[in-house]
């Protein structure tokens, strides 16, 4: 799974609906009442760094520019590895730090080769499954045991944790990573349409009839402007009507599934009862989008002042921080995903930090798998605008958040753990069986029986190929 939204240029961001992080000031309450680069000359999170040690750390960073410069098209600094290494060196002045980034483009194939040569002692990625699976990742547990400052109890959420995302061979859950970088997901709404029609706001935890009653009225030409508008939008290219119906589904209790050691012992269900309502459901939807949706159009003009979209769902939760700084929360704002039976809703995306397997000094490597996560460097990434944190406790006792980061911390600890159906096979063949129900009018039913009969054929034959 990859979410790529750690260095991106604000319009960029903006445009792709993708996530990012600004306050559009000097010193924002929201980031503790510090600047970009500012020195304390002490550690200011419960991780209280250790400027005795000593040694060499090597950090392989998928998606980080290498140096901190303007972005070419707003002006906004775009802070890299320098940066990094500035703040690394202020808790650790005695270790010599070398960042080695890389695109997201063929990124698990750059990892690996990292890894294998040597090159580095600790990985950030976003597909920390992979690095387990290929054996290139190290087991945590041990670590986390013995250390009296880890705490599970400082992030937001426990749901930002591995969750049941890795397992060993004998299906036992183990921790190869924590995260550094997270979003959750929400329910975007224009308050200017809501008022021009006359409908009530969107409810801060909404129903999905309530969403679909609401689309159904917001559709049609807007009262104040006479400009046609739509009731609801969602991505539906590449994979994201498998993301979309899968959140849906998890509202009506369908089954998220089981990891296992290798994709072909995942346990997946694309055609329970519930992921069959949740397609009928997002089918049910689509009279009130607008057209050339399921092609990925129509969206040109959300987050802009003539916006025709009412709701746009699933969109991440840092979007708010983008509102802010683009001066529009008297415009926008954001309602959570419904819920399931187990109390959570939405979609979960990030990055984490790993410790390498093959590394020499794995306490070292441990005390910046820590620092990253819940130490200074979630201040890094909160300060230089490059997401938001996975734990709050770790920004120092002067982090005062405001309404919009509250809404924020909210979407992502009710985030949904990270499921099987969100990986490779699973994933394309649901968004394939989507294509199936919104394109050629399929029975939902079919469909998704195909879809889940695909899955399990492709696990097979790799299972048979893996035991030759």
């Amino acid at each position: 799974m990859n979410r790529k939204w750690l260095t991106l240029s604000m319009a960029a961001i903006v445009l792709a609906t993708s996530a990012g992080c600004s306050s559009g000031e000097s010193k924002d309450a929201a980031q503790g009442g510090s600047t970009v680069g500012e020195t304390t000359g002490k550690s200011t999170s419960p991780i209280k760094a250790k400027p005795e040690l000593k040694g060499k750390i090597r950090i392989g960073y998928v998606g980080l520019n290498d140096q901190t410069a303007p972005d070419p098209l707003t002006g906004e600094m775009v802070y890299g590895a320098d940066e990094l290494k500035k703040r690394l060196k202020q808790d650790y002045p005695n270790i010599d730090f070398e960042v080695v980034t890389y695109p997201y483009k063929d990124h698990q194939a750059k990892a690996k080769a990292l890894v294998e040569s040597r090159q580095i002692d600790v990985s950030i990625e976003s597909d920390s499954k992979f690095m387990w699976n290929q054996g290139l990742s190290e087991d945590l547990t041990p670590f986390e045991e013995k250390d009296k400052e880890w705490s599970k109890d400082l992030y937001l959420s426990p749901t930002l944790l591995t969750g049941p995302l890795e397992v060993d061979k004998d299906g036992k859950t183990v921790n190869n990573a924590l995260p550094i970088a997270v979003d959750g997901s929400g329910i975007y709404f224009d308050k200017t349409i809501f008022a021009d029609f006359g409908v009530a706001p969107l409810s801060e935890n909404p129903t999905w009839d309530e969403v679909l009653d609401k689309a159904k009225n917001l559709t049609g030409k807007n009262p104040k402007t006479g400009e046609q508008t739509y009731g609801v939008y969602t991505r539906i290219p590449g994979d994201q009507a498998g993301y979309a119906v899968s959140i849906i589904a998890n509202t009506f209790g369908a089954d998220m599934g089981k990891m296992g050691n290798k994709e072909y012992l995942n346990q997946v269900t694309l055609n329970s009862i519930g992921m069959v309502k949740a397609a009928d459901y997002y089918k049910s939807m689509i009279p009130f989008t607008p057209p050339g949706m399921i092609q990925g159009q129509g969206a040109e003009k959300w987050s802009t002042p003539k916006n025709n979209i009412a709701m746009y769902i699933n969109l991440p939760a840092i979007q708010l921080q983008k509102f802010k700084s683009l001066k529009m929360l008297d415009k926008y704002d954001v309602a959570m995903i419904p819920k399931g039976p187990q109390g959570t809703g939405g979609f979960l995306g990030g990055i984490r930090v790993q410790m390498v397997k093959n590394t020499q000094d794995k306490e070292l490597a441990w005390e910046i798998v820590k620092w990253m996560s819940v130490g200074n460097g979630q201040r890094f990434l909160w300060e230089t605008k490059n997401t938001m944190p996975v734990s709050t406790k770790s920004l120092g006792p002067d982090y005062k958040p405001d309404a919009n980061d509250e809404k924020m911390f909210k979407m992502v600890s009710q985030a949904q753990y990270m499921s099987p159906i969100w990986f490779t096979t699973a994933k394309f063949a649901l968004t394939r069986g989507m294509e199936k129900v919104l394109l050629k009018n399929t029975p939902a039913q079919e469909a998704l029986d195909a879809a889940q009969k695909e899955v399990l054929d492709e696990f097979a034959k790799n299972k048979a190929a893996d035991q030759k």
